[in-house]
């Protein structure tokens, strides 16, 4: 039973890998057929795909493990909270200039 799970664990990382390499690798296809076309840019090895892609993921998402905060429920129930009060205030609003 523990090989099997071990097992898994590693099919799992090999998986993991090979998707990360065909994302790189599906990047830099593109990278390499659009930029030196269209601006006269660099043509990227794997490598430097492999580098780029890191340093974007880092800049775009940050290191850290993340917290998804749209998620939380008390940001969400605040937002509701927040969005009934102000669509009572129309409501109340707009009765009285009916009235």
């Amino acid at each position: 039973m523990k090989a099997f799970r071990i097992f898994r664990f590693a099919g799992f990382a090999l998986l993991g890998l090979c998707f990360i390499t065909l994302a790189i690798f599906v990047t830099m296809l593109l990278w390499n057929s659009l930029i030196p076309i269209l601006f006269h840019g660099p043509v990227l090895t794997f490598w430097q795909m492999a580098g780029l892609f890191i340093l974007s993921k880092i800049l775009l998402s940050g290191i850290g493990p993340h917290t998804r905060r749209y998620n939380h429920p008390e940001w969400r129930r605040r937002y509701h909270e927040k969005f009934r009060n102000r669509f009572k205030e129309e409501e109340n609003q707009m009765n009285t200039e009916k009235a």
